[in-house]
């Protein structure tokens, strides 16, 4: 899997709802997401009370998108 498109592609098959907005965040329905700030993505978690946590940091679109994808195969999502 190498981009955010394909990766919303086995998301929707899979039945996980995500959106990508305007603002290049990517969100998902389990309270994690992926940010594109001029080329850096982030992947960060978001906990019960807003809180965001930046968690990783990526210098390209298809490491994020393997690490999200392996994340979320492993995590059972």
């Amino acid at each position: 899997m190498n981009s955010i498109v394909e990766l919303e592609e086995w998301m929707l098959k899979n039945n996980i709802k995500n959106t990508f907005t305007p603002n290049h965040r990517y969100l998902t329905d389990i309270g994690e997401g992926l940010e594109n700030l001029n080329g850096l993505y982030i992947w960060y978690s978001i906990d019960e009370k807003g809180n965001r946590y930046d968690d990783k940091f990526f210098k390209s679109e298809k490491d994020a998108v393997e690490f999200v994808f392996e994340f979320l195969v492993k995590n059972g999502k």
